[in-house]
């Protein structure tokens, strides 16, 4: 995923044009009947002569423009040509095709024009909010996971974020299905189980309480939900969508560290945490690194030191990324090994040869 990067902050979103020619009220309204999207390497945003009356600025990743069959531009996330709408033409006179994987700001084009109508008429003052926070979404942003997010960000959830009412009994989702949403409780308790056999053993995972969320693992790694969450008795969600999830809480907290600087870190006295089994790590593991695999971190993570910095490594950098997500979530500095570990143990391996033949 390489370097994690802040999709909107105060600077960056005034950089898009014509969104920065916005008043602050009408950015609310905008990114409120918005979407953020996340396409895949090789997938088509829009075809050449299609009219889907969209507006989209790309916010990461790089695409490939084609007209007639032929590439004829590159399109890179933050370049001078990527601060305004991809092809603003209706019928499109490109077809745009993700190189890497890209997040983008869609809008309708109708709305984005009504917006930019009401922008030149002068604002009333002392006129009511568009909309007002409830007590309940108020104690969710002062969490360690939302409060440490930059102010557009958390306007953002504040709108995207959906309050879904459950009862006593009912299943919020389902082991082996398409994983589309993340679940944070603002009332009421959910049991976590897990299918052990095709006979129908479950096994009784977790209890999780208001403040817990669910669903982030399968999230990230991109994989069908691997639990069976039912709530234990009637009470309220927040559901946030499987792209605005990964851009605006997982993106922010994936910093990336390579491994020439992880002993200056553990010097300043930052943990390396191994979230393999431990049948693996006592094969093979970094020195000085200790090992929390990442079934065992999710229900243990609250008891670990706030205080300490903590650097995440494993072979998959998908389970690398849940588990800073889990440590961010209890308020944490984290970082994430940015080489896989195989690379990471030849490195070590050529230090401590190189570091021998001086010592002879």
């Amino acid at each position: 995923m390489g370097a994690a990067k802040y999709i909107f902050d105060e600077t960056h979103l005034s950089h898009y044009s014509p969104l920065n020619t916005l008043r602050a009220d009408l950015i609310d309204e905008l990114l409120s009947n918005s979407t953020i999207e996340r396409f895949p390497p090789g997938r088509r945003l829009f075809s050449e002569s299609e009219q889907d009356n969209r507006s989209m600025f790309l916010l990461s990743g790089q695409l490939a423009l084609v007209s007639d069959g032929r590439p004829t531009d590159t399109l890179k996330a933050e370049s001078s040509d990527a601060l305004k709408p991809i092809d603003d033409h209706q019928p499109r006179k490109v077809t745009a095709i993700a190189q890497t994987a890209v997040t983008v700001l869609s809008v309708a084009a109708e709305k984005l024009e009504e917006l930019l109508t009401r922008n030149e008429t002068p604002q009333v003052t002392g006129s009511k909010p568009l909309k007002h926070d409830n007590e309940r979404i108020a104690k969710v942003f002062e969490m360690p996971l939302f409060a440490r997010l930059p102010k557009p960000h958390q306007q953002v959830l504040k709108n995207r974020m959906q309050e879904v009412a459950y009862k006593k009994g009912e299943v919020v989702i389902k082991e082996g299905d398409d994983s589309n949403f993340y679940y944070l409780i603002l009332e009421g308790r959910c049991n976590v189980t897990r299918q052990l056999s095709r006979h129908g053993h479950k096994v009784h995972l977790a209890d999780l309480l208001p403040g817990d969320g669910f669903g982030e693992g399968a999230l990230i790694a991109n994989d069908n939900y691997d639990n069976t969450v039912t709530m234990e008795e009637d009470g309220l969600l927040l559901q946030l969508s499987k792209g605005e999830f990964l851009t605006l809480l997982v993106r922010p907290y994936v910093k990336w560290l390579p491994y020439k600087n992880v002993a200056a870190m553990q010097g300043e006295g930052a943990t390396l945490v191994d979230v393999r089994s431990p049948e693996v790590f006592h094969r093979q593991h970094l020195k000085n690194s200790i090992n929390f695999p990442l079934r065992i971190l999710r229900q243990t993570a609250f008891l670990l030191d706030k205080e300490r910095q903590y650097i995440v490594c494993c072979d998959s950098n998908r389970r690398s990324a849940a588990a800073a997500f889990l440590l961010a979530q209890q308020g944490m500095e984290v970082k994430i090994l940015s080489e896989k570990l195989r690379k990471a143990l030849e490195l070590e391996a050529k230090a401590k040869a190189k570091t021998k033949t001086k010592a002879s």
